[in-house]
Protein backbone atom coordinates (compact mmCIF):
# COMPACT_ATOMS: atom_id res chain seq x y z
CA UNK A 1 0.00 0.00 0.00
CA UNK A 2 1.28 3.45 -0.97
CA UNK A 3 0.10 6.97 -0.13
CA UNK A 4 -1.98 8.51 -2.91
CA UNK A 5 -3.53 11.93 -3.37
CA UNK A 6 -6.81 13.00 -4.90
CA UNK A 7 -5.82 16.35 -6.42
CA UNK A 8 -8.69 18.58 -7.53
CA UNK A 9 -8.55 21.15 -10.30
CA UNK A 10 -9.03 23.96 -7.77
CA UNK A 11 -5.89 22.89 -5.86
CA UNK A 12 -7.62 20.99 -3.03
CA UNK A 13 -5.96 17.75 -1.89
CA UNK A 14 -7.31 14.65 -0.15
CA UNK A 15 -4.95 11.91 1.00
CA UNK A 16 -5.47 8.16 1.15
CA UNK A 17 -3.74 4.84 0.57
CA UNK A 18 -3.79 2.60 -2.51
CA UNK A 19 -5.03 -0.98 -2.17
CA UNK A 20 -3.84 -2.12 -5.59
CA UNK A 21 -0.93 -0.84 -7.65
CA UNK A 22 -1.33 2.95 -7.92
CA UNK A 23 -1.56 4.14 -11.51
CA UNK A 24 -2.07 7.85 -12.11
CA UNK A 25 -5.50 8.55 -13.55
CA UNK A 26 -7.75 11.53 -14.25
CA UNK A 27 -11.49 12.05 -14.50
CA UNK A 28 -14.58 13.69 -13.04
CA UNK A 29 -14.70 13.33 -9.26
CA UNK A 30 -18.21 12.08 -8.56
CA UNK A 31 -19.96 10.07 -5.85
CA UNK A 32 -22.47 7.33 -5.04
CA UNK A 33 -24.66 7.37 -1.94
CA UNK A 34 -26.07 3.83 -1.89
CA UNK A 35 -25.24 1.38 0.90
CA UNK A 36 -24.98 -1.52 -1.57
CA UNK A 37 -24.30 -1.71 -5.29
CA UNK A 38 -20.62 -0.84 -5.53
CA UNK A 39 -20.04 -3.50 -8.18
CA UNK A 40 -22.91 -2.23 -10.32
CA UNK A 41 -21.56 1.34 -10.09
CA UNK A 42 -18.04 0.28 -11.03
CA UNK A 43 -19.21 -1.59 -14.15
CA UNK A 44 -21.97 0.81 -15.30
CA UNK A 45 -21.06 2.21 -18.76
CA UNK A 46 -22.68 5.51 -17.71
CA UNK A 47 -19.82 5.96 -15.22
CA UNK A 48 -17.12 5.67 -17.85
CA UNK A 49 -14.24 8.01 -17.03
CA UNK A 50 -15.35 8.90 -13.50
CA UNK A 51 -13.50 8.78 -10.19
CA UNK A 52 -16.11 7.52 -7.73
CA UNK A 53 -16.23 8.45 -4.05
CA UNK A 54 -18.44 6.08 -2.04
CA UNK A 55 -20.22 7.74 0.88
CA UNK A 56 -20.93 4.39 2.57
CA UNK A 57 -17.76 3.67 4.57
CA UNK A 58 -17.28 -0.07 3.86
CA UNK A 59 -16.60 -0.93 0.21
CA UNK A 60 -15.68 -4.47 -0.82
CA UNK A 61 -17.18 -6.14 2.26
CA UNK A 62 -19.42 -8.53 0.30
CA UNK A 63 -17.03 -9.26 -2.56
CA UNK A 64 -17.86 -9.49 -6.25
CA UNK A 65 -19.84 -11.93 -8.37
CA UNK A 66 -20.32 -12.36 -12.11
CA UNK A 67 -24.11 -11.88 -12.05
CA UNK A 68 -24.16 -8.30 -10.76
CA UNK A 69 -21.77 -6.76 -13.29
CA UNK A 70 -23.45 -4.17 -15.53
CA UNK A 71 -20.92 -4.67 -18.32
CA UNK A 72 -17.96 -6.86 -19.23
CA UNK A 73 -15.37 -4.89 -17.25
CA UNK A 74 -14.87 -2.01 -14.78
CA UNK A 75 -15.59 1.37 -16.35
CA UNK A 76 -14.48 3.87 -13.69
CA UNK A 77 -10.98 5.33 -13.46
CA UNK A 78 -10.73 5.01 -9.69
CA UNK A 79 -12.65 3.99 -6.56
CA UNK A 80 -12.11 5.97 -3.35
CA UNK A 81 -13.47 4.62 -0.07
CA UNK A 82 -13.23 5.18 3.65
CA UNK A 83 -12.34 1.57 4.34
CA UNK A 84 -11.61 -1.50 2.23
CA UNK A 85 -11.94 -4.46 4.67
CA UNK A 86 -9.28 -7.20 4.70
CA UNK A 87 -11.90 -9.90 4.03
CA UNK A 88 -15.30 -10.25 2.37
CA UNK A 89 -18.31 -12.38 3.20
CA UNK A 90 -21.36 -13.24 1.11
CA UNK A 91 -22.76 -16.54 -0.15
CA UNK A 92 -22.87 -15.16 -3.70
CA UNK A 93 -19.30 -13.83 -3.70
CA UNK A 94 -16.82 -15.30 -6.18
CA UNK A 95 -13.78 -13.12 -5.47
CA UNK A 96 -12.63 -9.98 -3.70
CA UNK A 97 -13.07 -6.54 -5.20
CA UNK A 98 -9.30 -6.11 -5.37
CA UNK A 99 -8.89 -9.37 -7.30
CA UNK A 100 -11.70 -8.36 -9.64
CA UNK A 101 -9.87 -5.13 -10.48
CA UNK A 102 -6.57 -6.92 -11.13
CA UNK A 103 -7.23 -7.24 -14.87
CA UNK A 104 -8.25 -3.59 -15.23
CA UNK A 105 -6.56 -0.21 -14.78
CA UNK A 106 -9.07 0.90 -12.15
CA UNK A 107 -7.33 2.21 -9.05
CA UNK A 108 -8.70 1.23 -5.63
CA UNK A 109 -7.90 3.54 -2.72
CA UNK A 110 -9.08 3.75 0.86
CA UNK A 111 -8.45 5.60 4.12
CA UNK A 112 -9.84 8.74 2.46
CA UNK A 113 -12.00 11.09 4.51
CA UNK A 114 -14.99 10.47 2.26
CA UNK A 115 -17.29 12.53 4.47
CA UNK A 116 -15.09 15.60 3.98
CA UNK A 117 -14.87 14.88 0.25
CA UNK A 118 -18.65 14.65 -0.05
CA UNK A 119 -19.15 17.89 1.90
CA UNK A 120 -16.62 19.57 -0.37
CA UNK A 121 -18.46 18.40 -3.49
CA UNK A 122 -21.73 19.55 -1.99
CA UNK A 123 -20.30 23.03 -1.47
CA UNK A 124 -18.14 23.34 -4.60
CA UNK A 125 -19.60 20.83 -7.04
CA UNK A 126 -18.20 17.84 -8.86
CA UNK A 127 -14.97 18.67 -10.65
CA UNK A 128 -12.03 17.23 -12.48
CA UNK A 129 -9.41 15.41 -10.43
CA UNK A 130 -6.18 13.47 -10.79
CA UNK A 131 -5.19 10.56 -8.54
CA UNK A 132 -1.43 10.54 -8.11
CA UNK A 133 1.33 9.34 -5.80
CA UNK A 134 2.48 12.97 -5.66
CA UNK A 135 0.80 16.17 -4.56
CA UNK A 136 -0.07 18.15 -7.67
CA UNK A 137 -0.80 21.85 -8.01
CA UNK A 138 -4.02 23.13 -9.55
CA UNK A 139 -2.16 24.01 -12.75
CA UNK A 140 -0.66 20.52 -12.98
CA UNK A 141 -4.08 18.96 -12.48
CA UNK A 142 -5.68 21.14 -15.14
CA UNK A 143 -2.84 20.35 -17.53
CA UNK A 144 -3.33 16.59 -17.06
CA UNK A 145 -7.10 16.92 -17.45
CA UNK A 146 -6.66 18.90 -20.67
CA UNK A 147 -4.62 16.03 -22.10
CA UNK A 148 -7.16 13.40 -21.06
CA UNK A 149 -9.38 12.21 -23.88
CA UNK A 150 -12.84 10.88 -23.16
CA UNK A 151 -13.25 7.26 -24.16
CA UNK A 152 -15.77 6.45 -26.88
CA UNK A 153 -18.10 3.77 -25.53
CA UNK A 154 -18.61 0.71 -27.70
CA UNK A 155 -21.90 -1.10 -26.90
CA UNK A 156 -21.29 -4.29 -24.94
CA UNK A 157 -24.74 -5.42 -23.86
CA UNK A 158 -27.47 -6.98 -25.96
CA UNK A 159 -31.14 -5.99 -26.12
CA UNK A 160 -33.60 -8.38 -24.48
CA UNK A 161 -36.88 -9.65 -25.89
CA UNK A 162 -39.69 -9.38 -23.36
CA UNK A 163 -41.58 -12.57 -22.48
CA UNK A 164 -45.08 -11.14 -22.96
CA UNK A 165 -47.28 -12.65 -25.65
CA UNK A 166 -48.22 -9.14 -26.75
CA UNK A 167 -45.45 -6.59 -26.04
CA UNK A 168 -46.35 -3.07 -24.99
CA UNK A 169 -44.16 -1.87 -27.86
CA UNK A 170 -41.22 -2.91 -29.98
CA UNK A 171 -38.24 -0.60 -29.66
CA UNK A 172 -34.99 0.21 -31.38
CA UNK A 173 -32.37 1.19 -28.81
CA UNK A 174 -29.71 3.80 -29.54
CA UNK A 175 -27.06 2.54 -27.15
CA UNK A 176 -24.80 5.30 -25.86
CA UNK A 177 -24.03 3.46 -22.62
CA UNK A 178 -26.74 0.96 -21.74
CA UNK A 179 -26.15 -1.28 -18.73
CA UNK A 180 -27.44 -4.83 -18.41
CA UNK A 181 -30.00 -3.58 -15.89
CA UNK A 182 -31.22 -1.02 -18.43
CA UNK A 183 -32.13 -3.77 -20.90
CA UNK A 184 -33.63 -5.95 -18.18
CA UNK A 185 -35.77 -3.07 -16.94
CA UNK A 186 -37.24 -2.08 -20.29
CA UNK A 187 -37.98 -5.76 -20.96
CA UNK A 188 -39.86 -5.89 -17.65
CA UNK A 189 -41.98 -2.96 -18.91
CA UNK A 190 -43.10 -5.09 -21.83
CA UNK A 191 -40.75 -3.50 -24.35
CA UNK A 192 -39.29 -5.86 -26.92
CA UNK A 193 -35.87 -4.35 -27.69
CA UNK A 194 -34.58 -7.41 -29.54
CA UNK A 195 -36.59 -6.67 -32.67
CA UNK A 196 -35.15 -5.35 -35.93
CA UNK A 197 -35.19 -1.59 -36.48
CA UNK A 198 -37.78 -1.77 -39.28
CA UNK A 199 -40.43 -3.39 -37.07
CA UNK A 200 -39.70 -1.06 -34.12
CA UNK A 201 -42.55 1.24 -33.17
CA UNK A 202 -40.52 3.53 -30.90
CA UNK A 203 -36.90 4.59 -30.44
CA UNK A 204 -35.28 4.49 -27.00
CA UNK A 205 -32.10 6.44 -26.24
CA UNK A 206 -30.15 4.79 -23.45
CA UNK A 207 -28.15 6.25 -20.60
CA UNK A 208 -24.65 7.49 -21.44
CA UNK A 209 -21.45 8.84 -19.84
CA UNK A 210 -21.87 12.41 -18.61
CA UNK A 211 -19.67 13.91 -21.36
CA UNK A 212 -21.90 12.40 -24.07
CA UNK A 213 -24.54 15.02 -23.20
CA UNK A 214 -22.39 17.71 -24.85
CA UNK A 215 -21.38 15.54 -27.83
CA UNK A 216 -22.89 17.25 -30.88
CA UNK A 217 -22.57 14.08 -32.96
CA UNK A 218 -24.87 12.19 -30.60
CA UNK A 219 -27.36 15.05 -30.42
CA UNK A 220 -27.42 15.28 -34.23
CA UNK A 221 -27.91 11.52 -34.53
CA UNK A 222 -31.02 11.69 -32.34
CA UNK A 223 -32.20 14.85 -34.11
CA UNK A 224 -32.05 13.00 -37.44
CA UNK A 225 -34.53 10.46 -36.06
CA UNK A 226 -37.11 12.95 -34.82
CA UNK A 227 -40.46 12.69 -36.56
CA UNK A 228 -39.96 9.12 -37.72
CA UNK A 229 -41.22 7.45 -34.54
CA UNK A 230 -41.78 8.43 -30.90
CA UNK A 231 -38.44 8.82 -29.09
CA UNK A 232 -37.87 8.27 -25.37
CA UNK A 233 -34.59 9.01 -23.57
CA UNK A 234 -33.48 7.86 -20.13
CA UNK A 235 -30.65 8.88 -17.82
CA UNK A 236 -28.28 11.12 -19.75
CA UNK A 237 -30.21 10.00 -22.82
CA UNK A 238 -32.98 12.28 -21.54
CA UNK A 239 -30.74 15.37 -21.86
CA UNK A 240 -29.51 14.26 -25.29
CA UNK A 241 -33.07 13.84 -26.62
CA UNK A 242 -34.12 17.18 -25.09
CA UNK A 243 -31.32 19.01 -26.91
CA UNK A 244 -32.24 17.27 -30.15
CA UNK A 245 -35.71 18.79 -29.67
CA UNK A 246 -34.16 22.26 -29.25
CA UNK A 247 -34.45 22.43 -25.46
CA UNK A 248 -31.73 23.70 -23.14
CA UNK A 249 -30.03 21.61 -20.49
CA UNK A 250 -28.01 22.63 -17.44
CA UNK A 251 -25.15 20.86 -15.72
CA UNK A 252 -25.81 20.58 -12.01
CA UNK A 253 -23.08 21.50 -9.50
CA UNK A 254 -23.45 17.93 -8.31
CA UNK A 255 -25.93 15.51 -9.84
CA UNK A 256 -28.16 12.79 -8.46
CA UNK A 257 -26.15 9.61 -7.96
CA UNK A 258 -27.89 7.13 -5.72
CA UNK A 259 -31.07 5.62 -4.35
CA UNK A 260 -34.30 6.87 -2.78
CA UNK A 261 -34.78 10.06 -4.82
CA UNK A 262 -38.45 11.14 -4.65
CA UNK A 263 -40.17 12.25 -7.85
CA UNK A 264 -43.70 13.41 -8.63
CA UNK A 265 -45.64 13.26 -11.89
CA UNK A 266 -47.19 16.48 -13.16
CA UNK A 267 -50.41 14.53 -13.78
CA UNK A 268 -50.77 13.73 -10.09
CA UNK A 269 -51.10 10.35 -8.46
CA UNK A 270 -48.68 8.88 -6.01
CA UNK A 271 -45.05 9.93 -5.87
CA UNK A 272 -42.30 7.42 -6.68
CA UNK A 273 -38.91 6.69 -5.15
CA UNK A 274 -36.33 6.44 -7.91
CA UNK A 275 -32.73 5.40 -8.59
CA UNK A 276 -30.76 8.01 -10.50
CA UNK A 277 -27.31 8.69 -11.92
CA UNK A 278 -27.10 11.91 -13.92
CA UNK A 279 -25.33 15.28 -14.02
CA UNK A 280 -27.69 17.30 -16.23
CA UNK A 281 -31.29 18.53 -16.07
CA UNK A 282 -33.60 19.77 -18.80
CA UNK A 283 -34.78 23.39 -18.68
CA UNK A 284 -38.47 23.41 -19.73
CA UNK A 285 -39.49 26.10 -22.22
CA UNK A 286 -41.08 26.58 -25.61
CA UNK A 287 -42.58 23.29 -26.76
CA UNK A 288 -40.77 21.37 -24.00
CA UNK A 289 -42.86 20.77 -20.90
CA UNK A 290 -41.83 19.36 -17.52
CA UNK A 291 -43.29 15.90 -16.92
CA UNK A 292 -41.59 14.85 -13.67
CA UNK A 293 -40.28 16.95 -10.77
CA UNK A 294 -37.70 16.22 -8.08
CA UNK A 295 -39.44 16.65 -4.72
CA UNK A 296 -36.17 17.57 -2.97
CA UNK A 297 -35.01 20.49 -5.12
CA UNK A 298 -37.81 21.10 -7.62
CA UNK A 299 -35.65 20.38 -10.68
CA UNK A 300 -37.14 18.89 -13.83
CA UNK A 301 -36.67 15.11 -13.79
CA UNK A 302 -38.35 14.46 -17.12
CA UNK A 303 -39.90 16.25 -20.09
CA UNK A 304 -42.27 15.84 -22.99
CA UNK A 305 -42.16 17.59 -26.36
CA UNK A 306 -45.37 16.65 -28.17
CA UNK A 307 -44.34 18.63 -31.24
CA UNK A 308 -41.31 16.37 -31.74
CA UNK A 309 -43.05 13.26 -30.32
CA UNK A 310 -40.26 12.94 -27.77
CA UNK A 311 -39.99 12.55 -24.00
CA UNK A 312 -37.38 11.66 -21.42
CA UNK A 313 -36.70 10.95 -17.77
CA UNK A 314 -33.57 11.01 -15.63
CA UNK A 315 -34.53 7.59 -14.24
CA UNK A 316 -36.08 4.35 -15.43
CA UNK A 317 -39.81 4.70 -14.68
CA UNK A 318 -42.30 2.13 -13.49
CA UNK A 319 -44.78 0.69 -15.99
CA UNK A 320 -47.52 3.26 -15.34
CA UNK A 321 -45.19 6.22 -15.75
CA UNK A 322 -43.58 4.68 -18.83
CA UNK A 323 -47.02 4.28 -20.37
CA UNK A 324 -47.84 7.91 -19.59
CA UNK A 325 -44.67 8.97 -21.45
CA UNK A 326 -45.57 6.75 -24.38
CA UNK A 327 -49.15 8.05 -24.50
CA UNK A 328 -47.88 11.65 -24.49
CA UNK A 329 -45.79 11.22 -27.64
CA UNK A 330 -47.88 8.86 -29.75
Amino acid sequence: MKPIFCCLEDGTLFEGVSVNEPVECAGLLSFYTGVVGYQEVITDPANLGKIIVYTYPLIGNYGVNSEDAESASPKVEAILAKEYPPYYSNFRAEMSLCDYLATSKTLLGHKFDTRAMMVYMREHGEMGAVISTHQLTANEVRDRLAKTQHAEYEPENSPIACDRAVPTARAEVIDFGASRSFYRHIASLGIDAACDSESAEIVIVSDAPYYAVEDKRKIDLVKSRLGEKPILGFGHGCAIVAQACGAAVKKLPFGDHGLNIPVKHRGGGRNEITVQNHNYVVIPGGSTECLFTNIHDGTCEGFVCKEARAAGANFLPNEAWFQSMLDAVK
